[in-house]
């Protein structure tokens, strides 16, 4: 079991980490998306990032669902609650799952902005000479955007690691014919065990009565007895 652990792991946090690395890749290819102007239209032209970018979302995308599916969470909705971890365990997988969609959200985007071709000028505003120039403006991706992916990609990762390791610590088997009813903790308590109490003491010994009575008097004789 630990060895699984270990290789689930490894391959979802490898997944994780080429993820980050495609973004950071396609982020210093953006600046060269933009090319000019023709007429009043922008002119874009296609760069790595558009590749890396839809790499990045399906290896970010690909590491979770392993993680997911390697814990079982998914068809083990009808299983009894195994206590605080299971929860926690639950909990960081929501975490991964939402912060992996808004990472591979950005890398979509920022793909679809490195795809190449013409588009409309954004803006345009009248110039200040003679009222007759115009400045047009083009949509340019900010900077930031595959990179913050990025760091989203590796957190979701993380969290996707430490959830399917709290799944598999809590459906580790009981030693056989041991039961472990939820909630309860087995094994031997850790704080110092009471001394025994002392011994009751021994009954104290009465002295046997003299052989003629008290006094020096001893029982009456019946009468005709010497």
């Amino acid at each position: 079991m630990q060895k699984r652990v270990v290789l689930v792991s490894a391959a979802v946090a490898v997944l994780g980490l080429a993820a980050a690395a495609l973004g950071f890749v396609a982020e210093s290819t953006k600046s060269k998306a933009f090319v000019g102007f023709v007429g009043q239209r922008c002119v874009y032209q296609r760069t790595p990032a558009l590749g890396c970018g839809v790499a990045a979302a399906l290896l970010a995308l690909t590491g979770l669902a392993t993680a997911t599916a390697a814990s079982g969470c998914l068809r083990r909705r009808d299983a009894p609650a195994a206590g605080r971890r299971r929860a926690v365990a639950v909990k960081l997988s929501i975490i991964a799952w939402v912060v992996v969609a808004v990472a591979a959200v950005m890398f979509l985007y920022g793909a679809a902005m490195n795809r190449g071709g013409t588009r409309d000028v954004s803006a345009s505003r009248p110039g200040r000479r003679y009222g007759r120039g115009y400045y047009y403006g083009c949509t340019v991706l900010k900077s930031g955007v595959f990179a913050t992916a990025s760091v989203l990609s590796a957190v979701a990762t993380g969290c996707a690691i430490a959830a399917y390791v709290y799944f598999q610590r809590t459906d580790e088997p009981a030693a056989p014919g041991q039961f472990v009813a939820p909630g309860v903790a087995m094994g031997q308590p850790q704080w110092a065990q009471p001394y025994p109490p002392p011994p009751y003491p021994p009954p104290m010994a009465y002295p046997a009565p003299p052989q003629y009575g008290h006094g020096g008097y001893g029982p009456k004789q019946p009468a005709g007895t010497a």
